[in-house]
């Protein structure tokens, strides 16, 4: 496009997506009067002001070459204001229509921020027209923290996002979603100072989890691959030597549950030959259980004698 097209462009055009780089305009000396009265009303401490003008130049003058410097103000304007659904939105807008920006990773910061603050129960904002304040919500926290680490193009920015999200799920008791993101992270940033504990936290998550579902057995087998995993990805780590000790766990509680399996065929449900097979498949793990081997020894007559089985 020439420079006679650029010129010739609406002044009001609006774009929902990036910019096109071959748009932005050299110069725009109506837009930037505008900023700087703006920056004056902002001096003044008159934000509203501020904010209708930056929202002029963010909406009507979108290839400006200052104009990805109105949407960061703007969102500095309601942050100072308190609105921090709006200033995380403006932020938005700067790093989706301004990719090549130079202040796209201080309006991810500037998210990352907020978004730390509202994991930490620190964003008081107006409920119900202001009639009261309260934390922001935990479902607007876990959006801010998906959107970074699917726009941060910085490992180590998307990486502590991850890490965040992970421990607010936690701390809100969604484990499994917790789970899924911790294993995100791992994945995707194999090399990243906090992926360690994400491989740890997937493991415990897949451990605890058998106290709250049912499939204790697969759950429990997650949760021992998950340690070696850990020890065969960071073999150097502190907590290596731990992670299979845990691993080792996890086999002991595998062969009691199977006990308990054993004990429910034979006392609950009178599956007899099942009850059998299980008593056996657990005396066979001595080595792994010796404790629920030996009373899985004492039952297993008592079971072969129900089925029939001399």
């Amino acid at each position: 496009m020439g420079a006679a097209a650029v010129l010739a462009l609406p002044m009001c055009q609006q774009f929902d997506g990036a910019i096109p780089a071959g748009m932005v305009k050299a110069v725009d000396a109506e837009a930037d009067a505008m900023i700087a009265q703006a920056e004056q009303y902002g001096r003044q401490g008159n934000v509203g002001k501020e904010i209708k003008l930056l929202e002029k130049v963010a909406t009507q003058h979108q290839v400006a070459p200052n104009a990805d410097r109105a949407r960061f103000m703007l969102g500095q304007a309601y942050e100072a204001k308190g609105d921090y659904r709006e200033a995380f939105k403006q932020y938005s807008r700067l790093i989706e229509r301004y990719p090549q920006s130079a202040l796209y990773r201080d309006a991810l910061n500037r998210q990352l921020s907020m978004a730390m603050r509202g994991a930490q129960g620190k964003l008081i904002v107006p409920v119900l027209w202001g009639a009261w304040h309260s934390n922001m919500e935990s479902d607007k926290v876990v959006e801010w923290l998906r959107f970074i680490i699917d726009k941060a193009p910085y490992n180590d920015m998307s990486a502590t996002a991850a890490s965040l999200l992970g421990k607010f799920l936690v701390e809100k008791e969604r484990y499994e979603e917790a789970r899924m993101e911790y294993a995100r992270l791992v994945e995707k940033y194999p090399d990243s100072p906090y992926a360690p504990e994400a491989q740890l936290m997937v493991a415990q998550l897949w451990a605890t989890s058998r106290t709250r579902g049912e499939n204790t057995l697969v759950n429990l087998t997650n949760a021992r691959e998950a340690y070696e995993e850990f020890s065969l990805r960071f073999p150097h780590h502190k907590d290596a030597h731990k992670a299979l000790a845990q691993a080792s766990n996890m086999n002991r509680l595998l062969v009691q549950q199977e006990l308990e399996v054993g004990k429910y065929y034979l006392y609950r449900s009178n599956e007899y030959l099942s009850a059998v097979f299980c008593f056996q498949d657990v005396i066979r793990q001595k080595s792994v259980n010796p404790e629920a081997a030996a009373e899985a020894a004492q039952l297993l007559a008592k079971a072969r004698a129900a089925a029939g089985i001399k």
